[in-house]
C-alpha cells in the first residue's frame, strides 16, 4: 500500500461524514466563487471563505494543484491550505501531495479532497465547469456531531464508493470520533450515549458485517 493509500484509508470515513453534514447545510443551492473576495456562495443566503485545492481537467484526465496553477494568477491567500498540504506531503513522503500534476487514475479530486478534509477538518466542494471541475475547501461551516445512525450510513456507502483498507479505515474513524473501541476479530465502538457499533471483517480484512444497537443501553 502506498503512503497516499494509507493516508486515504485513515481519513476517508471522517471525510465522507463531513461531506454528508455539509450537504445537509447547502441542500440543492447553486454555487458560485468570487476569487477576489475569497468566498464561495451557495444560493442567496450562504457565504463561506474558501481555500482552493486544485482542478481536474477532463481533456487529458489530469489533476493540477492550485499552488502549481501559475497560469491562472490565483491569489496566494487562497492557496495556503494546498501549500500546507504540499509541505505535509514532503515531510511524510506522500508523492501525490507534492507533485504538481498527475493522471486522475492515480488520484482524483475526490480522493485528494477527502484526505485534505481529514487532515484539516474542512468540508470541500466540487464545482464543475466546461472541461473540468474546481475543488475547494470551505471555512466556517458549522460542525455537526456524527451520530451512530449517520456512522452506519457513512461506512456502508463509503465501502461501495472507494477502495480502501477497511479495518484500518474503520478503526481510525472510531478513534477520530473519540469513541472507545474493543478490538479483536471485530471492532466494537461505544458511543457516549450508549449505542454500540460492531464491524466484523473477513480473512482479507474487508467488512463482512455491520451492526448497530442505536438505542441507548438501560
Amino acid at each position: 500500500m502506498s503512503a497516499f493509500d494509507d493516508l486515504f484509508s485513515r481519513h476517508v470515513l471522517t471525510g465522507i461524514a463531513r461531506q454528508f453534514a455539509f450537504a445537509d447545510v447547502i441542500g440543492e443551492r447553486n454555487w458560485a466563487v468570487d476569487m477576489g473576495a475569497g468566498v464561495a456562495t451557495f444560493g442567496d443566503d450562504l457565504r463561506f471563505p474558501l481555500q482552493l485545492l486544485g482542478s481536474e481537467s477532463h481533456g487529458d484526465n489530469s489533476w493540477l494543484w492550485a499552488w502549481a496553477n501559475h497560469a491562472s494568477n490565483l491569489p496566494p491567500a487562497l492557496t495556503q491550505l494546498c501549500t500546507w498540504l504540499r509541505g505535509y506531503g514532503e515531510t511524510q513522503g506522500v508523492a501525490e501531495l507534492t507533485e504538481r500534476s498527475f493522471p486522475l487514475e492515480r488520484a482524483d479530486g475526490h480522493r485528494l479532497a477527502l484526505v485534505a478534509s481529514g487532515l484539516t477538518g474542512r468540508p470541500y466542494y466540487r464545482g464543475p465547469y466546461e472541461g473540468g471541475a474546481l475543488f475547494f475547501h470551505l471555512e466556517g461551516v458549522p460542525q455537526q456531531e456524527i451520530l451512530p445512525e449517520r456512522a452506519l450510513t457513512v461506512i456502508s456507502q463509503t465501502i461501495s464508493a472507494f477502495p480502501f483498507d477497511h479495518r484500518a479505515g474503520v478503526g481510525a474513524f472510531f478513534e477520530q470520533q473519540g469513541w472507545p473501541v474493543d478490538s479483536g476479530e471485530s471492532l466494537i465502538a461505544h458511543h457516549p450515549a450508549g449505542a454500540e457499533l460492531t464491524v466484523s471483517f473477513d480473512h482479507l480484512g474487508r467488512i463482512a458485517q455491520l451492526n448497530g444497537s442505536i438505542s441507548p443501553r438501560t
